[in-house]
């Protein structure tokens, strides 16, 4: 079969070829093309470079035209189909002729007129009758105290003049002294309406705290001034259970479970006089404790009350605690079979702390020669509180010898402790003063001849310094008679409702953060 030979295009025989070659020449610099990509054997331009520009620069033309003016093509369609389909209205005839056609044409404009943007701009007087109303309206403001402000530096930033901020402190002063204002407090200032930049205040709203609010207002007449309403949230006392699987420490724990930090202390403070939480305490050991919570009425909690129950696993051996208040006004924590968790003295004065030397011969970390060491050593960081270990008197509280600041109790006439290397002691402890037990005596340094903050702890038994751990120390009380009766029935009802749900939230570690 013969081979048809294609025509050549007239268009494309029009481009002269040495202009496409000076053009394919430069090109050759950015791009490598050959002759054949752009030329064919007749030297003509090939269809393809031709078809697509021009096809580009069509539709662009196109959009674009579409795109200027939409209102005029909807309408240029709309009256074509007049144009088309003219016909009378309900009732009437048609109008043949120019007259009728022009008629027909001004009436499909008017109806056209929905479509532009004209018809949406609203006129002058509602401009400025929204504008009006905007002016008008109440303005409200929050201003936070930043650190180094005063109530009347920051009532004037929110746009009080002079003699507002003057009337609104004065009147808070009733209430709440000025200069306790606190960075981070929030004051709420409303306006009321009015034209112009300075608009009349109408009130200025602060939270004291987390129950009491201070609202001040502008009284119905100018001379009275300002008015002062302080409004209190009402607060409701719930329960609240929670418990936490030991890894490392305590309060590590009782942190990850969400347990207050308040609430957490108090529970070591209560087993302090049993349980040494630097030796005794393993990985795998648990802690629950039941606590009374305030809070007011929309959950905001205010405060933590008393811990009620708690129950420590050590070593897998339970020590259940229960507060009970005895007839004769008495609290203390009571184990189920009525016997005191107090004793005599406590096993550790002092919280969170590691016992950095023991009682024993060692090599004096100052002296350089091996010494006796009479005591303990709890290192703790400086300003950490030392408690009383048992109820006593003040025998001594001051500097002594190389123990620098130091404290001794007497206990009874066998039995005293004696707390040396304090940074300061507790709000009045001097000689001759009656202590309780867990009492702050003092707080953690290293005064006299020490290498760090740590508190060295003594007990002596007849003026002789015994070994603190090994001591055989007698219990606290045993209740009995009708008060074991009481305390029972106390117990049953504690489990009761820790049991039936009215405790509101249980967690083992999953818990949420504390409020």
């Amino acid at each position: 079969m013969p081979k048809l030979k294609r025509r050549p295009n007239k268009i494309l025989s029009m481009i002269p070829p040495v202009a496409v070659q000076d053009v394919l020449h430069r090109l050759n610099r950015y791009l490598p093309l050959r002759h054949r990509h752009v030329l064919t054997r007749n030297n003509t331009v090939r269809l393809r470079y031709v078809a697509g520009p021009v096809c580009a620069v069509v539709m662009v033309g196109l959009v674009f035209s579409a795109l200027g003016n939409p209102a005029q093509g909807i309408s240029s369609e709309l009256t074509a189909q007049a144009y088309a389909n003219l016909e009378p209205a309900a009732g009437g005839e048609r109008q043949d002729g120019e007259e009728g056609l022009v008629t027909q044409l001004a009436a499909t404009q008017k109806r056209l007129q929905r479509y532009t943007a004209a018809s949406y701009t609203m006129d002058a007087g509602q401009t400025v009758a929204i504008n009006r109303a905007a002016t008008l309206a109440p303005k409200e403001k929050q201003v936070k105290i930043a650190p180094g402000d005063t109530l009347t530096g920051a009532l004037l930033q929110a746009g009080l003049s002079d003699k507002d901020a003057y009337g609104v402190v004065q009147a808070m002063k009733q209430h709440v002294n000025p200069r306790s204002i606190r960075p981070g407090q929030v004051l709420q200032v409303r306006f009321d309406q009015g034209e112009g930049e300075v608009k009349p205040l109408a009130q200025v709203s602060m939270a004291m705290d987390a129950l009491k609010t201070i609202t001040v207002a502008r009284a119905a007449t100018e001379e009275a001034g300002f008015k002062v309403d302080v409004s209190e949230k009402k607060v409701v006392k719930k329960l609240y259970t929670q418990a936490a699987d030991i890894s490392v420490s305590v309060v590590g724990a009782a942190a990850k479970a969400g347990i207050p930090s308040a609430v957490v202390n108090e529970a070591i403070r209560i087993y302090s006089w049993d349980v040494d939480f630097q030796r005794d305490i393993r990985q795998g050991d648990k802690i629950e404790i039941t606590y009374e919570a305030y809070e007011t009425e929309d959950g905001q909690r205010v405060k933590t009350g008393d811990v009620l129950y708690t129950q420590l696993s050590v070593s897998g051996i339970d020590i259940p605690l229960y507060r009970y208040e005895t007839s004769e006004g008495r609290v203390d924590y009571f184990q189920p079979n009525g016997r005191s968790i107090r004793k005599t003295l406590m096993k550790t004065p002092i919280d969170g702390a590691r016992i950095s030397s023991g009682f024993g011969v060692r090599r004096h970390p100052v002296l350089g020669y091996t010494k006796m060491h009479k005591g303990m050593d709890f290192a703790a960081p400086t300003g950490t509180p030392i408690y009383a270990a048992g109820d006593g008197t003040i025998e001594k509280a001051g500097k002594f010898s190389s123990f620098g600041n130091y404290v001794r109790i007497r206990h009874n006439g066998q039995l005293k402790t004696a707390y040396a290397h304090m940074s300061r002691f507790g709000k009045g402890i001097t000689p001759g003063t009656r202590v309780r037990q867990g009492q702050v005596i003092g707080y953690v340094g290293t005064t006299g001849r020490s290498t760090g903050p740590h508190l060295h702890y003594e007990v002596l038994v007849n003026g002789v310094q015994k070994n603190p751990r090994s001591l055989d120390l007698p219990t606290g009380e045993t209740l009995g008679g009708e008060e074991m009766r009481l305390f029972k029935a106390h117990v049953k009802q504690m489990d009761r409702d820790i049991s039936n749900g009215r405790a509101l939230r249980y967690a083992r570690n999953t818990a949420s953060p504390a409020q």
